[in-house]
């Protein structure tokens, strides 16, 4: 299992301003990996919700906007 967060540099202005996006700097969503590929995303924005992937390049795909310079930085640690 690994946790992510992912970030949005780039995001349309009227995202933050629409509380669509968060700031910049904020992580825009967190997920997890499970070990047979599933990706559970729950968004931090102010229309916060939970998603379920089959895997994260279907996740991607569909969210990944690449003019938005997404970035998903996965976060390391032991999990109990």
């Amino acid at each position: 299992m690994r946790l992510f967060a992912g970030y949005r540099p780039n995001q349309p202005a009227h995202y933050e301003e629409g509380g669509y996006g968060n700031p910049p700097e904020e992580a825009q969503f967190q997920g997890v990996q499970f070990d047979d590929g599933t990706v559970a995303v729950r968004w931090l924005t102010q229309f916060r919700s939970t998603s379920l992937w089959p895997d994260m390049a279907t996740f991607l795909a569909v969210h990944g906007h690449a003019d938005y310079g997404t970035r998903i930085e996965w976060i390391d640690g032991i999990l109990s």
